[in-house]
């Protein structure tokens, strides 16, 4: 199966051509919302849904968008389940 890296660290992660430019999961765990504040990221439900929350505090994050390392992302859920953080071209 073929690889593609992480537009943010450059580690190699499996090709999505869904998905070109998703980043790794290390970076995305280091998602921060503008004021700079941890963001988490997951699934309402079991066949889907997208919630964001402040990972410090758990309350209720309004928006997609995100920035790891300084870099501009936007998280959603994924075609089929989870959620996928790619950079904002």
């Amino acid at each position: 199966m073929a690889d593609q890296l992480c537009p943010i660290c450059s580690v190699r992660v499996e090709a999505n051509p869904r998905y070109p430019r998703y980043i790794c999961r290390t970076c995305s765990s280091k998602a921060l919302s503008g004021d700079g504040r941890p963001l988490k990221f997951y699934n309402t439900g079991l066949s889907g849904g997208f919630s964001a929350q402040y990972a410090d505090t758990g309350e209720t994050h309004d928006g997609h968008h995100c920035f790891i390392d300084g870099v501009p992302c936007y998280a959603d859920e994924a075609y089929m389940g989870g959620i996928v953080i790619s950079v904002v071209e």
